[in-house]
């Protein structure tokens, strides 16, 4: 990686594996300017995962649209933003070991996980999502 400040070349002095949002930090140092700067490193689900909706209609899965559906159902609390962030990095810790090594995931599994997920955070919310996203 190059730096943001110089576009030098950098150095890793730390890093760390975030389990939960399969990710990876990372402190780098510039080799040119020194600036020291951080890093966060994830996959790259849009190349790997599609969505089946239906029996012949198949997207790329992104990250994204799943962000902002749970976000949209969030809306009503001050946190939203944050909030939705850790929840579309739990269902998607829930959804990705059952469904990594076919590379295609149904709607409906990504409805109801995610749908469980809001459950168990706010009921509201879960009603919200519910209403746009049926099962």
């Amino acid at each position: 990686m190059v730096c943001i400040y110089c576009c030098g070349g950098t150095q890793v002095t730390n890093s760390r594996l975030q389990k939960k949002s399969n990710s990876v930090w990372r402190r780098r140092r510039c080799l040119v300017c020194s600036a020291v700067f951080s890093s966060v490193e994830r996959s790259v689900y849009e190349r790997s995962l599609m969505v089946c909706y239906g029996l012949s209609h198949i997207i790329a899965f992104e990250r994204d649209m799943l962000f902002l559906s749970i976000y949209d159902a969030c809306r009503h609390r001050k946190t939203a933003i944050s909030d939705a962030t850790a929840l579309a990095d739990t269902v998607l810790g829930k959804l990705l070991p059952a469904y990594v090594s076919r590379g295609v995931i149904q709607r409906t599994d990504i409805v109801g996980v995610t749908s469980e997920v809001l459950k168990r955070f706010d009921a509201v919310a879960q009603v919200h999502y519910l209403a746009f996203h049926p099962l």
